[in-house]
């Protein structure tokens, strides 16, 4: 959960540090814009500029059964949202991640994703949330504001056996980013990608294959999977499911009984462990 001095964003895997004198450090390291191995690098700096390692982040609760608390991130604060409390955050280095556990990555199966934002921004990259990896050739699912190009999008890319990579992305007419909540589901199923604002629908044809093979699978909310953008806005009521609703279900506002199925659930109501 990068508690100390942050060496780089980039992806990164083995390194090693070592003394080079009395007052500098070496680090080699692999590192990568899309992938750990593209590079072997060495960063030269003294001792003093490394961090202390810092406490435990607080955390908010996720409702799915046996889920453990996700980490809340550089200070997301609290708001009134639309079923009680919300979080938001400020486009610097605020954002929600989940623990790994097996329940998260969703296969090549159906699947639906809801929450509500909230924005105002009008340029940048605003995330929304964002499962698995990042790059052309990552599975991944990733909802996100898109203010500049007038719209809110979403995009799953899959993979099929070892070097077969597909996208599909659907989006919405015009960026919602007039500070007031909306509403966002993005359902796989029936051969469709459907991205619903506020209850209208838009779809695409969906592509076959796994939105988690070989991936990363992260979950973060208000964050790029690679910390390259933050959402500058509120989040309330994230819910996956490892099915595709029904239209009844996301008519109602899948709650209540809509249990069946809840990968993860983020009432970002209350926040435990904060200053």
């Amino acid at each position: 959960m990068d508690r100390g001095t942050v060496v780089t964003t980039d992806w990164s895997g083995y390194s090693d540090m070592a003394a080079v004198n009395s007052s500098t450090v070496g680090l080699l390291y692999e590192g990568g814009a899309v992938d750990a191995r593209d590079e072997i690098r060495f960063a030269r700096f003294t001792e003093d500029w490394l961090e202390p390692r810092r406490g435990r982040d607080p955390t908010t609760r996720d409702a799915a059964a046996g889920a453990r608390p996700a980490a809340v991130l550089g200070g997301a604060a609290r708001t009134s949202g639309v079923r009680g409390g919300a979080l938001s955050f400020d486009g610097r280095d605020d954002a929600v991640r989940l623990p790994y556990r097996s329940r998260l990555p969703l296969g090549d199966g159906d699947f639906t994703a809801s929450l509500f934002f909230r924005y105002t921004a009008t340029t940048g990259e605003q995330p929304f949330l964002w499962m698995g990896g990042i790059g052309s050739s990552q599975p991944q699912i990733w909802l996100r504001g898109e203010p500049a190009s007038d719209r809110v999008r979403a995009l799953i890319t899959t993979r099929s056996g070892a070097t077969t990579v597909r996208t599909a992305s659907v989006w919405t007419a015009g960026a919602h980013n007039d500070g007031r909540w909306h509403h966002l589901v993005l359902r796989r199923g029936g051969g469709n990608l459907t991205l619903f604002l506020d209850g209208s629908p838009i779809s695409t044809t969906d592509v076959p294959g796994s939105v988690s093979r070989n991936s990363p699978f992260g979950v973060h909310i208000g964050q790029r999977m690679d910390s390259r953008a933050f959402l500058t806005g509120a989040i309330d009521d994230v819910r996956v499911w490892n099915r595709a609703l029904s239209d009844g279900e996301l008519a109602s506002g899948a709650t209540g009984a809509a249990t069946r199925g809840t990968v993860l659930w983020l009432p970002m109501d209350h926040v435990s462990g904060s200053n």
